[in-house]
């Protein structure tokens, strides 16, 4: 079964993961997020993504940083450092830019940008007024992919295989520097949904928060 043959709300079930880790990728999590997902809607959706062998381990060990013996804040302090340093620049030469370019061309601001400035042209979208992000950064490319599978357009195997070019190496450097376990597990999560075309997991309500 591929994506393409999926009812609407499977398809709503795939976009709320790919736009959960989008926002992963995005910015630190909120104290209100970690709060859902420790003990809220976003811990019973993460418990049912669990039930998917192919996501077990991943959600394993989110579930494992999320449990960590630390109030919400203090937590949300420690992964806000975790994510400043990971690909914010803070690590200096060992920050890990989660862009298109830097994976597969080498340097930031190189062809994939202008791909994807097409391809959301092309789908109608631009970027937000006010966003800093380049077009080829992980979180765009993971929201237009929901986009594109949530309207059944078949550009989105085209948009899949291009993730599956460079997301092994970007995931397997966010492994090695990740010291909480939260964003490895993230990027294991990825990698494991990305080749995952079957029914996703979810409890009857449809929320992360």
């Amino acid at each position: 079964m591929t994506v393409m043959t999926l009812p609407p709300a499977v398809l709503a079930d795939r976009a709320l993961l790919w736009h959960w880790l989008a926002e992963v990728f995005l910015a630190a999590p909120s104290a209100d997020a970690l709060a859902a997902l420790r003990d809220g809607a976003g811990r019973k959706w993460l418990a049912a993504l669990a039930t998917e062998p192919a996501f077990a381990a991943p959600v394993a060990e989110i579930g494992a940083a999320l449990a960590a013996p630390q109030e919400t804040a203090q937590l949300q302090t420690r992964l806000t450092i975790a994510f400043n340093g990971l690909f914010l620049g803070l690590g200096g030469k060992r920050t890990l830019a989660p862009n298109d370019s830097a994976w597969s061309e080498g340097g930031l601001f190189r062809a994939p940008v202008a791909e994807m400035t097409a391809l959301l042209a092309e789908c109608d979208l631009r970027l937000a007024e006010g966003c800093c992000e380049a077009p080829d950064h992980l979180s765009v490319e993971l929201m237009l992919l929901a986009h594109l599978e949530t309207h059944a357009d078949p550009r989105a195997g085209s948009l899949r295989d291009r993730l599956r070019l460079w997301l092994p190496g970007f995931c397997a450097a966010v492994r090695a520097e990740d010291r909480t376990g939260f964003f490895a597990g993230a990027a294991a999560l990825l990698l494991a949904a990305l080749d995952h075309d079957e029914l996703i997991p979810q409890p009857e309500e449809r929320t992360v928060k």
